[in-house]
């Protein structure tokens, strides 16, 4: 093939070069934007709002070299294609290359999940490319235009409001008041203290463990039967044990005939987890590898550049053909054919909007590397990522897990002790992963109580009575994880912005990190709230960010046009939208009054001013 008749390709990142040029051979010139090669500007916003919100992009001054190298190859070139990532950013990075280079050329777009040679050999097929979704840039530029109007609007009235320097953001400060509302909620708790009583019990030279759960069958109070706002018991009936009730009763009933009132065996069938999309991979790392979210994407990202993990950003669950059989093979080789399902596992994703791509994240290519063998290739973090999403991998494809729950009930026909028993009778899917809790508290999937194998009606000793002093506990406060979980689950951004998200709200000063990832506002970001709850209500309503999630995809689908929603979410229907609110009166003294408590008869309040709290 002659010089002039070269294929060019354009990716996002220096770093794929290499390896799809070791795919292609000299056919092809393979070149990189090194991400996006234009943007709005950064001093203004970039937005003529009377204009249908027509935008101004401007070359960023890294890009300007970029966009000189990318023409000078063009040149020796017959055919263009662009193989940007498969996502919203992806797709809008490509339109803006075409739109820079304005190529006399063929124009194709590519898109590959996964950085391997089938892969990017696949993509280049006829049948398989495909011309730049029009509508797909819609929604990411509607997104951008959002993110501005945020951005440069709000901000703006917060400065000259509340304090110089301080910012809103669609994802942002509704993440922010998810935070902010909890602090508050635990501000309210009011701790309580109750007392339990743990018996060891005895039957065929075998010792358990139960709890003293009634009396004449009225329920012994736990932390759970606290109003934690008021203090309050649920229930007039809960018998309430302090230290004395307590230390009696340990006295007094040790010595009382036990006898086996009530024993209860179910068998239970658990499921395997879904293969991991970017949420719950972040989920994941923050958890089992001590990493924050934007760590985790960039360990992942890495895997993803060198061709051992399909694409990092995905809210899909589903696998392909291709990677099930990969899975299926290397369970029967590792694990034997009692740990394979007779027919392979589909996951269908919850989420009405998942869309990002194609497929979950799993290792890369037809059959699956062992970690074993990437020791020596890849560094410590990214073997541990990749370990866990090898393993997520597996477990998705594996038996359930059979498990055994035993109820028993001690009672002395007054004192009612309980005790719970667990066991797997199958480990399935649980051999490969076992996921991490977000709390202490809770027990993991894989944790067995073995109870003695006893009957109805057996007679049973105690050996021992333990009183223990407990003392209620406020709602947890968010972790990393558990503030990724929430946004999911509510439908608020994507999960490939949940990563910057919780870098710029810590980095901002709004929250503080504190031990390995449990976050709590600051009175800065109480003020940011306060502020938008008080003049900007929609921006911080969760329903309301969701549903322009909503508004989105629709727009990305074809089915809602950008400029009439844009029109809309600015002017509102009856001059009701951002446009108003941006335009009504703001009480200084009120926005920068972040709280006030009354002590001694007086009232005092907490603000923020220009140099910080007062």
């Amino acid at each position: 093939m002659n010089t002039a008749q070269k294929r060019m390709i354009i990716v996002e990142s220096p770093s794929k070069i290499k390896t799809i040029t070791k795919f292609l051979g000299s056919d092809y010139i393979v070149e990189s934007s090194v991400g996006h090669i234009r943007d709005l500007p950064s001093k203004d916003m970039g937005i003529d709002i009377d204009k249908d919100f027509s935008t101004t992009y401007v070359d960023s001054d890294r890009s300007k070299d970029v966009i000189k190298k990318l023409k000078s190859q063009l040149k020796k070139c017959s055919e263009l294609y662009i193989a940007t990532d498969p996502d919203r950013e992806g797709e809008a990075i490509a339109w803006h290359i075409v739109d820079c280079l304005k190529p006399q050329i063929p124009i194709k777009r590519m898109v590959f999940n996964e950085i391997t040679k089938e892969a990017v050999l696949e993509s280049l097929k006829p049948e398989n490319t495909r011309k730049i979704d029009e509508e797909l840039f819609a929604a990411q530029e509607s997104r951008r235009i959002l993110d501005r109007l945020f951005g440069f609007l709000v901000s703006k009235a917060l400065w000259f409001n509340v304090k110089g320097g301080l910012s809103a953001g669609r994802v942002q400060s509704p993440a922010l008041k998810i935070l902010v509302d909890r602090e508050k909620a635990r501000a309210k708790f009011i701790e309580n203290e109750y007392w339990s009583l743990k018996g060891e019990f005895s039957a065929d030279s075998t010792t358990f463990s139960a709890n003293l759960i009634s009396i004449d069958n009225n329920p012994i109070a736990k932390g759970s039967s606290f109003n934690k706002e008021t203090g309050k018991l649920f229930k007039s009936s809960t018998i309430l044990l302090d230290q004395a009730k307590a230390e009696q009763l340990s006295k007094n009933i040790k010595d009382n005939n036990w006898v086996i009132k009530f024993l209860e065996t179910k068998p239970a069938t658990q499921n395997p987890y879904p293969p991991f999309i970017t949420s719950t991979l972040q989920q994941e790392g923050i958890r089992k590898l001590n990493l924050n979210a934007t760590q985790v994407m960039s360990v992942a990202q890495k895997l993803y550049e060198n061709g051992f993990i399909t694409y990092m950003r995905t809210d899909s669950i589903s696998l392909s053909s291709e990677a099930v059989n990969a899975a299926r093979q290397e369970i029967k080789k590792l694990y034997g054919d009692k740990y394979l399902p007779d027919s392979p596992r589909v996951y269908k994703a919850k989420s009405k909007n998942a869309q990002e791509a194609h497929e979950a994240i799993r290792p890369a290519g037809s059959t699956f590397k062992h970690p074993d063998e990437l020791k020596d290739i890849v560094n410590d973090l990214e073997l541990k990522l990749y370990k866990l999403i090898w393993k997520r991998t597996m477990a998705c494809q594996m038996k359930s897990a059979k498990i055994e729950n035993t109820t028993m009930h001690i009672s002395d026909d007054e004192h009612v002790f309980e005790a719970k028993g667990k066991v797997i009778k199958f480990d399935g899917f649980l051999k490969a992963y076992v996921e991490d809790k977000d709390y202490k508290e809770n027990e993991k999937d894989d944790k067995e109580n073995v109870l003695p194998n006893l009957s109805q009606g057996d007679s049973t000793t105690c050996t021992e009575l333990e009183s223990k002093q407990h003392f209620t506990k406020p709602i947890n406060r968010y972790t990393e994880a558990s503030l990724v979980k929430e946004l999911e689950k509510l439908g608020i951004g994507r999960p490939s912005t949940y990563a910057s998200i919780m870098k710029k709200i810590i980095d901002k000063g709004y929250v503080n990190r504190e031990g390995k990832s449990t976050l709590i506002p600051t009175f800065t970001g109480y003020a940011i709230v306060h502020f938008l709850e008080k003049y900007f209500v929609d921006l911080v309503n969760l329903e309301y960010t969701a549903s322009m999630e909503n508004h989105l995809d629709e727009i990305a689908n074809g089915s809602l046009d950008k400029v009439k929603y844009l029109n809309q979410f600015y002017f509102g229907k009856k001059d009701d939208g951002l446009h108003s609110q941006l335009e009504q009166e703001f009480d200084k003294e009120l926005a920068r009054t972040i709280f006030s408590i009354s002590e001694n008869d007086k009232n005092v309040h907490v603000k923020i001013g220009r140099y910080g709290i007062y």
